[in-house]
C-alpha cells in the first residue's frame, strides 16, 4: 500500500505555488479579454469532437472526406437555422397572443389578491400603516412634477438597431466557428500531429492517450447529452401540446437548449411554460398538469435514461462542475455556462495524463481524493468514528470483512503507532483512536457465529492502547476462522502477543509470562518490535501480517487441543502482505 508520505509527494503539484497562481490569473485574464476569439474556437473544437465519429462513418461508406464534411456542415447549418426560425416564429406568435391573455391573468391576480385569511389581513394592516406613515409627508411636500414627452419612434429604431447588432455579432461568431470546425474535420490528422509536436515528442504515448481519452469521453458525453436533451424537449413539447399550453413547440425547443445548462437548465425550461399556463388557463388545472408533466418527463430522463445511455461520465465532480459553471459564465457570459462541462472535463483529463498538472484532476475529478486506507484513518483523526465505520463496512460489503481488516483497520493501527512514535498525537487522542479502531474491527465480524466449544485464543497486548487495538484486529481476524477469545480462567489453545513498537524489557517479560502456558505466536508491526518479540519468545514465530497469522491459525471446524510441541506442528509462516511501517 502507498504510504501517506508517498501519497502526499505524488499528489503535490509540481512547481512553485505563487507561480501557479500568477499563471492561472494571467490565463483567466487572457480568456476574458480575448473571449471574442476564444469562444468560436472552443465551439469549433467541441463541434468537431462531436462530428468526428459521423465523419468517419460517412468515409467508411465511401464518401470522399470533402463531401462528408460538407454534408455535416450543411446539416449543422440546417439544424441551427431551423431552430432559429422556429423560435422566431413562435416568439412572434406569443407576442401577438399576449393581449388575449390579459383578462385571464387579471382574474388570476384578483383571486390571489382578494383572498381571505391571516396573511391577507396582515398584508392589509401593513398596507394601511404604510399609507398612514407616508400620507402626511407626501401631501405636505407634494409639488407638481413636469414630465417631458418621450418620442417612441427613435426608441423603437434604436432598439431594432441594437438587436440587429447583437444578431450580427452572434452570426459572425457562429460562422467563424463553423468554418473552423470544417477545417478541423478536413485536416484532423494534421492538426493532431502539430499538437503532438507542440506538446513534445519525449512522451508521445502519454499525449496520444490523453487526446484519445478527451475525444472519446467528451465526444461521447456530448452526443449522449444531445440525445437525452432531444428526448426531454420532445417529451415536454408533445406533452404541453396535449395539455393545451400555447406555443408548445417553442417550449420544447427551449427545453432542449436550456437543458445543456448544468443544474438549472431543466428548471428554467419548466418556469416558462408554467407562467404561460398560469396566464392562459381559466383555472388551476393547467399549471398543475404542467408540473406533473415535468415531473414525469424529467424523472424519466434523469433517473432512467441517463444511467442507461451514459456509458462513462465526464469524470468531474458535481462541486467542480458548479464552480466551473460560475467561473466560465463570468469569463464568457451565457455561452460559457453551456461550454463549462466539456471544458472542465478536458482540464480534468489533462490533469490525469500530465504529471505537472495532476492537481487539476484532484480539484476537478470525481475520483476519490484519498485512497481508502488514508480516508479511513483520517476519519478517526477527525473524530468521526461513524464515517470510518461506514467506509470499512462498504469495503467489507465489496471484498469481505477479512479484506477490510487487512486493507483498512490494520494499516490504521500501523499509522496510529507511527504517529504516536513521532509525538504527533496526545495520549488522549491515541486512546480515542485506538478504541475506535478496535470497535470497527469488532463490528465487522460481530455477525460471525462462533460456538462455545470453538478453540480458544488468548490475545496479549504487550504495550498500551495501540497494542490493544492490534490485539482486537487479530482477534477479529481469528474469529472469522472459527476461533473464540479465551476466558480469564481458561487455558487457551494458542496465545498471540501483539506489539506495535518496542517497549521496556519489564513490560515485555510480564507479557511473555502470560504466554508461557501453551503455544505462542508473536504479531508485530515494525522491525524493532519484531526483533524484540523474537528475543523474548525464542523459537516461537513472530509474524508481521494478518495473512501470516491466519496461516498459523487454520480454520477451526471443531474444538481442538494443543498437543505437546504444537509450535513445531503449526504450518510454516506465510510472508503475506507487507504492512506500512
Amino acid at each position: 500500500m502507498q504510504s501517506e508520505a508517498e501519497f502526499q509527494r505524488s499528489a503535490a503539484p509540481q512547481g512553485s505555488g505563487p507561480l501557479w497562481v500568477i499563471a492561472a490569473v494571467l490565463v483567466l485574464a487572457v480568456l476574458h479579454v480575448g473571449r471574442d476569439v476564444f469562444i468560436p474556437m472552443a465551439l469549433a473544437l467541441l463541434l468537431s469532437v462531436v462530428l468526428i465519429p459521423p465523419a468517419r462513418l460517412l468515409q467508411r461508406v465511401g464518401l470522399p472526406r470533402a463531401l462528408a464534411v460538407t454534408l455535416l456542415l450543411l446539416l449543422t447549418l440546417a439544424t441551427i437555422g431551423g431552430v432559429i426560425l422556429l423560435v422566431i416564429s413562435q416568439v412572434l406568435t406569443l407576442a401577438a397572443d399576449l393581449p388575449n391573455w390579459e383578462i385571464t391573468l387579471r382574474e388570476k391576480l384578483r383571486t390571489l389578491s382578494e383572498g381571505s385569511g391571516v396573511l391577507d389581513h396582515a398584508m392589509g394592516t401593513l398596507r394601511r400603516l404604510s399609507e398612514e406613515l407616508s400620507g402626511g409627508s407626501a401631501a405636505a411636500g407634494a409639488a407638481p412634477v413636469q414630465v417631458a414627452p418621450v418620442s417612441a419612434g427613435g426608441g423603437t429604431l434604436e432598439a431594432l438597431l441594437d438587436v440587429a447588432g447583437m444578431a450580427a455579432g452572434a452570426a459572425a461568431s457562429l460562422a467563424i466557428a463553423l468554418l473552423l470546425m470544417a477545417y478541423l474535420l478536413m485536416q484532423r490528422e494534421d492538426v493532431r500531429d502539430r499538437f503532438l509536436r507542440l506538446a513534445g515528442l519525449n512522451d508521445i504515448n502519454r499525449t496520444t492517450r490523453a487526446m484519445a481519452d478527451a475525444t472519446d469521453r467528451v465526444g461521447g458525453y456530448l452526443l449522449m447529452q444531445t440525445l437525452i436533451n432531444a428526448i426531454f424537449g420532445l417529451g415536454m413539447g408533445v406533452g404541453l401540446a396535449v395539455i393545451g399550453v400555447p406555443n408548445a413547440p417553442l417550449w420544447g425547443v427551449l427545453g432542449f437548449v436550456l437543458r445543456y445548462i448544468p443544474f438549472l437548465g431543466a428548471w428554467i425550461a419548466l418556469c416558462l411554460p408554467l407562467i404561460v399556463s398560469f396566464a392562459t388557463s381559466p383555472d388551476w388545472t393547467g399549471p398543475l398538469l404542467v408540473l406533473l408533466l415535468f415531473a414525469v418527463v424529467d424523472g424519466t430522463v434523469t433517473y432512467l435514461l441517463e444511467p442507461m445511455l451514459y456509458g462513462r461520465s465526464t469524470g468531474i465532480s458535481p462541486l467542480a462542475l458548479l464552480i466551473s459553471s460560475a467561473l466560465w459564465t463570468v469569463l464568457w457570459g451565457p455561452i460559457g455556462l453551456l461550454l463549462a462541462p466539456p471544458i472542465t472535463a478536458c482540464l480534468a483529463i489533462l490533469g490525469r495524463h500530465v504529471p505537472a498538472l495532476s492537481f487539476l484532476e484532484i480539484l476537478l475529478g470525481n475520483a476519490e481524493a484519498l485512497p481508502a486506507p488514508l480516508r479511513f484513518y483520517q476519519r478517526h483523526l477527525a473524530g468521526d468514528p461513524e464515517g470510518a465505520t461506514e467506509i470499512a463496512e462498504l469495503h467489507a460489503d465489496a471484498q469481505g470483512a477479512g479484506a477490510a481488516l487487512r486493507d483498512l483497520v490494520l494499516p490504521g493501527v500501523a499509522a496510529l503507532s507511527a504517529d504516536q512514535a513521532d509525538g504527533a498525537l496526545s495520549a488522549a487522542a491515541v486512546r480515542r483512536i485506538a478504541e475506535g479502531l478496535a470497535a470497527v474491527g469488532t463490528t465487522l465480524v460481530a455477525d460471525e457465529p462462533v460456538p462455545d466449544d470453538a478453540p480458544a485464543l488468548r490475545l496479549a497486548p504487550v504495550g498500551g492502547a495501540v497494542d490493544r487495538a492490534l490485539a482486537a484486529v487479530a482477534g477479529a481476524a481469528a474469529r472469522q476462522q472459527g476461533w473464540r477469545l479465551a476466558r480469564e480462567d481458561e487455558t487457551p489453545t494458542a496465545t498471540v502477543l501483539c506489539l506495535s513498537r518496542p517497549v521496556s524489557a519489564q513490560r515485555l517479560r510480564r507479557a511473555a509470562a502470560q504466554a508461557a502456558a501453551g503455544p505462542c505466536l508473536g504479531l508485530a508491526l515494525e522491525d524493532g518490535a519484531a526483533a524484540q518479540l523474537g528475543g523474548a519468545l525464542g523459537a516461537a514465530p513472530v509474524l508481521r501480517t494478518l495473512d501470516a497469522l491466519l496461516a498459523r491459525l487454520p480454520a477451526a471446524a471443531a474444538p481442538r487441543r494443543a498437543p505437546q510441541g504444537a509450535e513445531a506442528a503449526l504450518p510454516p509462516p506465510d510472508a503475506g502482505l507487507a504492512l506500512p511501517a
